[in-house]
């Protein structure tokens, strides 16, 4: 069962596919790549839950972040990419909350917890919050920083991590829980 729920508003239409099928249609947006039926893509804003052997990728995080939650025993897995680090208090974070940190951590663990993940056995790994641009206040650093908090909140622990610097990366999340981060440099690694 894969389920891939997307922030869309009416300002940018959810494309679509035939697998979409799986779950609430209302919700899904995402599902396999034309390229690799075993593949998810988890846009700008959005996230996903899976509990098969589906790839959870998303690419395009330069100061945006990526959440990869995981209960092993259950087989639950799930990716956030979230843009901003709070959501509390903004009109938008009712209707998109995979758009921030926080509110798409809270959605993030509540769709882990419907496709049966035990919320105490979630392990987090993280990825971007890079500082793209010379900013006083770069949006990288308070996302990261933001995911540490709300996590730290639920009691999740962070056992691995690939953020900061100034490199844009793209990341798969594998059906073993493994986040492969890849930089834009070439670099890659498993975590």
């Amino acid at each position: 069962m894969t389920r891939s729920l997307s922030d869309d508003g009416p300002d940018d239409p959810p494309e679509r596919t035939e697998s979409d099928a799986v779950a609430d249609p209302a919700a899904v947006t995402g599902g396999a790549a034309s390229d690799d039926p075993g593949r998810i893509k988890v846009g700008v804003g959005e996230l996903a839950v899976t509990a098969d052997d589906a790839i959870l990728t998303t690419s395009g995080l330069g100061s945006c972040v990526a959440v990869a939650l995981v209960d092993r025993r259950a087989g639950v897995r799930g990716l956030l990419h979230a843009m901003l680090p709070a959501g509390e208090g903004r009109t938008t974070a009712a209707s998109r909350p995979a758009k921030y940190v926080d509110t798409g951590i809270d959605s993030l663990i509540g769709g882990l917890d419907d496709a049966g993940a035990d919320p105490r056995r979630l392990e987090a790994r993280v990825a971007g919050g890079a500082e793209m641009l010379d900013l006083t206040d770069a949006v990288g650093p308070r996302n990261v920083e933001r995911v540490g908090e709300v996590l730290d909140a639920a009691g999740v622990p962070i056992v691995a991590s690939d953020v900061g610097d100034a490199v844009g990366r793209t990341v798969r999340l594998r059906s073993d829980g493994r986040l492969v981060v890849r930089a834009a440099d070439g670099f890659e690694r498993a975590i």
